[in-house]
């Protein structure tokens, strides 16, 4: 009895090329089927314009700090923002309105005593320095960069980003319900209109 029964359990011991072949192709269904669900590319592309907001709101916020909480605030350091804008990387002109892209090796760091990609200087505040370092752009390239542009005489500034994903661009369509002039850039500040 325990030989015909061992002996049966030997002779079924591995699977079926057909089994194979079924498993397989389930597998496949089943990986492509969550691949074009899930869209891996777009997932990060949400994840890089979800920094974005958040980067920006965060510098939007140490202005706005530097602006009510400063003297005398100067907006634009030794630069002249009335006919610049000021950016992290060299070699773009979008998200700048017409103005001249005010980069320089100098003005591409990340410090944030009005030597940085923003000049301002935002250890003047009482308390000290918001920021750490300015934020970039998680990608930092020519086409997806942060962009920083004021008013000294008004002391009113706007910060600029474009998006890359498409729950960003159409689904939640910041760029469209930020009350700023430009229909592809998600902009935020105290310029009125935000028209920089």
């Amino acid at each position: 009895m325990f030989k015909n029964l061992f002996g049966k359990i030997k002779e079924s011991k591995g699977f079926t090329l057909m089994e194979l072949l079924i498993v397989i192709g389930v597998l496949a269904v089943l990986t492509t089927a969550a691949t074009l669900v899930l869209n891996p590319a777009e997932l990060l592309k949400q994840a890089r314009d979800s920094t974005r907001i958040s980067d920006i709101s965060t510098l939007n916020e140490a202005l706005s700090l530097y602006v009510t909480n400063v003297s005398s605030p100067d907006l634009d350091g030794a630069q002249d923002c009335s006919v610049s804008c000021f950016v992290h990387i060299d070699g773009v002109a979008a998200n700048c309105g017409g103005r001249h892209v005010g980069v320089s090796a100098a003005d591409t760091t990340r410090e944030v005593d009005a030597s940085g990609w923003v000049p301002v200087d935002f250890t003047d505040i009482p308390g000290g320095a918001p920021l750490a370092v300015l934020p970039i752009d998680p990608s930092n390239t020519t086409s997806y960069f942060y962009s920083y542009a004021c008013n000294n005489t008004s002391k009113t500034y706007e910060l600029d980003v474009v998006f890359e994903s498409t729950k960003y661009l159409t689904t939640e369509d910041y760029d469209n319900k930020d009350g700023g002039d430009s229909a592809t850039t998600y902009e935020i500040g105290s310029e009125p209109g935000l028209d920089i």
